[in-house]
């Protein structure tokens, strides 16, 4: 489990937000930038699998109140 599993989207997007800040700054070695980029990729899937649970759950509620 990683440490986005547990957070919210929200959280996730400020999590996101930091390390962006720390990419764009400029100031971190190489091995430091490399270990930011890939918590950014991991938290950006974490954020597009909540995204994705959340479409499939407003699809089905359309479905539900269709029938």
């Amino acid at each position: 489990m990683t440490e986005s599993e547990d957070q919210t989207y929200e959280e996730i997007v400020e999590s996101l937000e930091v390390v962006l800040t720390e990419l764009e700054d400029g100031g971190l070695p190489l091995d430091s930038a490399l270990d930011a980029y890939e918590r950014g990729v991991r938290l950006s899937e974490q954020a597009e699998r909540l995204l994705t649970e959340a479409e499939l759950r407003i699809e089905q509620l359309r479905e539900r109140s269709e029938t």
